[in-house]
Formats: structure tokens, C-alpha cells, sequence
């Protein structure tokens, strides 16, 4: 792998974007980064509470501003895990193309989602029917995950570790073609 080499993970929230950024970045040593956390230790505040004071035009604008801090212009290899969101811009689509050797689409299903993000009160978007909200956004959405994505993992009914294996697998592969 390249001196400089930049994973990206997305999907929508709750598909395990950190759980397996995680450990994928330990696995290779390198480091972890958290869009939506870089988000709220610039901003002073969480993700909620920017939404619920600022919007989400303007957590947008912060999330985008997080992306580029980390992908343009780093010395060292970094894994990304973004906000589920982070595709809906085409500047965001634009610099995790361009930036990143891998982007790796962690696609679970809505059943799944709603599992794993029932316990979550950080996740302002699901208030109200978490279900409906997350099938709406995987309509919306999942283009923009293809149109990025090098490589897409299916995580129905796989453990983290399975996942994980599955990335590092793809990760290589695409090292192997380079």
C-alpha cells in the first residue's frame, strides 16, 4: 500500500462505519478519525445539539469542512468513517473520490439499522418512525454510496469481525492492483 493511503467508509448510520473503521485502522496502524467527531470538537458542541441550534444545512457545512480537514493534504495514511449523510454532497462525493484509495460502502439492511441504532440518542435524524426514516434515506442515498464506493460490503447477518475481514480482504485486493 501507498505512504499516503486514505480508507473511507460510508453507509448510512448505524451500518458500523466506526466500529470497523476502528479496527480496520488498528489492523494497519493507522490512525482513526471520526467525521461527525471532528464536527463537534470544532464546534463545540454534539451532533444534536448542532442540529437542534444550527440546522442541518449548517452541520452539513461543518461535516464537509471535517472531510477535507482530514483527506486534503495529509502527510500520513488515515481511516475515515463519515456521517451517514456525508454523500449527500457533491463536493463531499467529489473529495472522498479524488482523496481516498479505497471507499469501502458498508450496506446493511434497514431491519439491522433499526437494531442497531434504537439504543442511540445521538442520532438526531431518526426522532420519530427510525424505521421509515432510515428506509427513506437508503432511497435516497444509495446512489451516491455506489457512486463512491470502490468496494461494497453486504453486512446482513455478518459479525463485526466477519465484516472486518471482508474490508481487509477487498483492501488488499485493490493494493494487489494498483
Amino acid at each position: 500500500m501507498n505512504a499516503r493511503h486514505a480508507i473511507v467508509l460510508v453507509g448510512l448510520m448505524g451500518s458500523g462505519k466506526t466500529t470497523v473503521g476502528k479496527r480496520i485502522a488498528q489492523e494497519l496502524g493507522y490512525p482513526f478519525v471520526d467525521s461527525d467527531d471532528v464536527v463537534a470538537s470544532v464546534a463545540g458542541k454534539s451532533v444534536r445539539e448542532i442540529f437542534a441550534q444550527d440546522g442541518e444545512a449548517r452541520f452539513r457545512q461543518c461535516e464537509c469542512d471535517a472531510i477535507k480537514s482530514v483527506l486534503v493534504g495529509r502527510k500520513s495514511s488515515v481511516v475515515l468513517a463519515t456521517g451517514g449523510g456525508a454523500v449527500i454532497s457533491s463536493e463531499n462525493r467529489s473529495l472522498i473520490s479524488e482523496q481516498a484509495s479505497n471507499v469501502v460502502w458498508l450496506d446493511a439492511s434497514v431491519e439491522d439499522l433499526v437494531v442497531r441504532t434504537k439504543q442511540s440518542a445521538a442520532r438526531p435524524l431518526l426522532d420519530g418512525d427510525a424505521a421509515a426514516t432510515l428506509q427513506s434515506l437508503s432511497n435516497q442515498r444509495s446512489a451516491w454510496y455506489e457512486e463512491v464506493a470502490t468496494v461494497r460490503i453486504d453486512t446482513r447477518g455478518k459479525t463485526v469481525a466477519k465484516v472486518c475481514s471482508a474490508v481487509m480482504e477487498a483492501i488488499r485486493e485493490g493494493a494487489d492492483h494498483e
